[in-house]
């Protein structure tokens, strides 16, 4: 017993130390990681909706050709609005117009989507401005 209170002593004063600031504790592996703000899913008129941001017009380009491809196997269609750097989706079940599990199952499918486009080991490659 007395060698677990040594243990706990001698564990608070390495923790009790004077902190720095101005530096973080690691440093990052990546200075160019892609850091992106990330909303979230909204509720508006009955439907999921959220806007993505990218920052290079074909990571854009593939997240809304993969959308596509997901809608023509899964035949649960989203409103999806393209714009110079950015996708909006609008997801509700348009014949009871209200969200449902294959809404939920759509935004985290492109939640997911975006995740492996936006920070994939090929961002760091080419750093551009959306065309």
């Amino acid at each position: 017993m007395k060698k677990l209170l040594l243990l706990h002593e001698e564990f608070i004063q390495k923790a009790n130390r004077p902190m720095t600031f101005g530096a973080l504790p690691v440093s990052p592996k990546e200075a160019e990681a892609p850091i992106l703000p990330v909303e979230r899913w909204r509720i508006m008129d009955d439907s999921l909706c959220k806007l993505y941001k990218f920052r290079r017009a074909v990571d854009r380009d593939h997240f809304v050709i993969a959308l596509l491809s997901y809608e023509a196997e899964t035949q649960h269609h989203a409103d999806i609005l393209i714009m110079e750097g950015e996708v909006s989706l609008k997801l509700s079940t348009k014949d009871l117009q209200k969200v449902t599990e294959l809404d939920k199952e759509y935004a985290r499918f492109a939640d997911q989507l975006f995740r492996d486009l936006v920070y994939s080991p090929d961002h760091g490659d080419e750093v551009s401005e959306p065309a």
